[in-house]
């Protein structure tokens, strides 16, 4: 596999939004400030600050951003840096809106924010991205930049990718149009060729989310760039919901980054991100990549892991009920009923 030039891509940090699947979307505000300025120094471009959502929810406080998250942080933040910040909003978020008041509301939301969010990242099953449509030229018209994150497109089949590619031509100038490997299923020849078509079919710039379920993330990460994709997220030391994410650290080590600019992102790694590893022990394991080989949402592993007393036979005979009904998507009753028969 030949380079990819760092110049030639957009690499997007979501460690606060990723990783708080972990804390509650709550981060020390010293650890905050730590983790701009490295940022900052390893020349990343984007930061995911969290999801936002325009009623109240379980993904961190309604209409703020993670705790760490303050207005001081525009005085921590060196002058003349280049960084950009984005939020996230789940397509069931923003059908709880109608489509054309989301940019205005969202805009409104933001406006006393700590930092200046100006990408908002749409995340939307893909056999839902039609329904998003109204919204993205809504927050576009109120002067976001859109990035379209589709979910679980492994599952799509060559029609609907077909389908996929005609619907995110019509919908206007994107910033990015995402392959996102939700499932941590995705292998490096398959996530080729899905950015392939994309590029081909469309004109937004194509980028990948990817999860180390199969210890995968990086690799299929330098595959989507050798591809062509131009964005890429990651996550510090890989902080993410189940097995994690990408490392930016690792990430930005392939892409050139030279070891003195990369050792600020590498302190911060060694002194508050391992020790918060430690804590919630996310990363690629062997039931991690069992879910996503055979599709399983990767919270029924994680929601496992947490019990650690249950034995493995258990752990390992609910993960194979729950491959046989094709759990795709998470539900407490569902993991539930598959520990109920893996207990027989």
């Amino acid at each position: 596999m030949s380079a990819v030039a760092r110049q030639d891509v957009t690499v997007l940090d979501c460690t606060l939004r990723d990783g708080g699947y972990y804390t509650n979307w709550e981060f020390e505000d010293t650890l905050v400030e730590e983790y701009l300025t490295a940022c900052v120094a390893t020349g990343v471009d984007v930061v995911e600050l969290g999801y936002t959502q325009f009623t109240p929810g379980d993904r961190g406080p309604y209409g703020r951003f993670p705790s760490g998250v303050t207005l001081a942080l525009r005085d921590a933040l060196p002058d003349g840096h280049r960084l950009r910040f984005a939020v996230m909003v789940d397509a069931p978020a923003l059908a709880e809106v109608p489509a054309a008041e989301a940019g205005p509301r969202l805009r409104r939301l933001l406006a006393d924010g700590p930092l200046p969010v100006d990408l908002v990242r749409v995340a939307v099953h893909h056999s839902g991205a039609a329904g998003v449509a109204e919204a993205v030229d809504s927050l576009r018209e109120a002067g976001f930049g859109v990035c379209l994150n589709l979910m679980q497109v492994d599952l799509a089949t060559p029609a609907e990718v077909a389908g996929l590619v005609r619907l995110v031509a019509g919908l206007g100038p994107l910033e990015s149009l995402y392959v996102a490997d939700s499932l941590g299923s995705l292998h490096a020849p398959r996530i080729a060729e899905l950015v392939e078509e994309f590029r081909a079919g469309q004109a937004a710039p194509v980028g990948l989310h990817g999860h180390d379920n199969q210890g995968f993330a990086l690799h299929n990460t330098l595959a989507a760039a050798q591809a062509g994709a131009t964005w890429l997220d990651a996550t510090v030391l890989g902080m993410g919901r189940g097995a994690g994410n990408t490392r930016t650290e690792q990430l930005l080590a392939a892409l050139g980054t030279d070891q003195r600019a990369l050792q600020p992102m590498l302190d911060l790694v060694a002194r508050r991100f391992e020790p918060l590893m430690h804590k919630y022990r996310w990363g690629a394991s062997a039931l991690y990549a069992i879910a996503g080989m055979r599709r399983i949402h990767p919270t029924y592993v994680q929601r496992l892991e947490e019990g650690l007393e249950r034995d493995v036979d258990v752990k390992l005979r609910a993960l194979d009920f729950l491959a046989r009904n094709r759990k795709t998507s998470f539900s407490a009753a569902s993991l539930e009923g598959a520990l109920r028969h893996a207990a027989v």
